[in-house]
């Protein structure tokens, strides 16, 4: 398995047809896949109109529809923030859909940063939308990550019990913001004495920090 992250500066997608939605939207942001077809993506979207924009301007756009409101949440209004369902048939979208085991990985952002994608699949998978991105837009950066290595090194960095805390912690919601869980309730779950799970807790932060920044250091 395999990640790679591309990226497109922002005068990239300025003199790309992807540069549309920045003349829109000051930040368009990808927050999930609600279908996946052959044809195109089905989009949850949270959006931020310029002042004189709206909701019906994403229709000049060809490869955009937008298909409508995301109950519970209004239709935001011109100039407003707000979250829509979009189809997007755009062809790199359309591309990454028709290579097996090959997935997008949703959030992302297209805005003043230009834009930053994450796929996740095989590798014959991935080279191939890799080929297909650099002839339809080509990105500025590409970075390829083997899971199994990273996964094989957090292995090697944590003991058993503080990667099986670890992964609780980041199932029961307790790193999410904001917090789902709070550490008494995890110790409760976990059935570990709360000074013995804050102990786990903070050796596995702290190894993985440090793996963090001589991994990117390193580069």
């Amino acid at each position: 398995m395999r990640e790679v992250q591309l990226k497109w500066l922002p005068e990239t997608v300025a003199h790309s047809d992807i540069g549309l939605i920045t003349k829109v939207a000051k930040m368009y942001e990808v927050v999930a896949h609600l279908e996946v077809t052959k044809d195109g993506v089905r989009q949850l979207v949270k959006i931020d109109f310029y002042d004189d924009k709206g909701p019906e301007d994403l229709h000049n756009i060809p490869f955009l529809k937008m298909e409508g409101a995301m109950v519970p949440h209004p239709l935001p209004e011109i100039g407003g923030v707000g979250y829509i369902v979009v189809w997007n048939n755009h062809p790199l979208s359309v591309a990454a859909i028709n290579f097996d085991s090959l997935h997008v990985i949703p959030p992302y952002v297209i805005g003043e940063n230009g834009v930053q994608i994450t796929i996740r699949g095989l590798p014959e998978g991935v080279s191939g939308f890799l080929k297909a991105a650099r002839i339809m837009l080509p990105p500025d950066n590409v970075n390829v990550v083997d899971i199994a290595e990273i996964e094989d090194s957090i292995r090697k960095i944590l003991t058993p019990k503080q990667l099986e805390i670890a992964v609780l912690a980041v199932n029961a919601g307790y790193y999410e913001t904001p917090r789902k869980i709070s550490k008494k309730e995890l110790s409760e779950l976990s059935e570990i004495p709360r000074s013995t799970l804050q102990e786990h807790l903070a050796k596995a932060e702290a190894a993985l920090v440090e793996w963090a920044v001589k991994t990117h250091l390193s580069k």
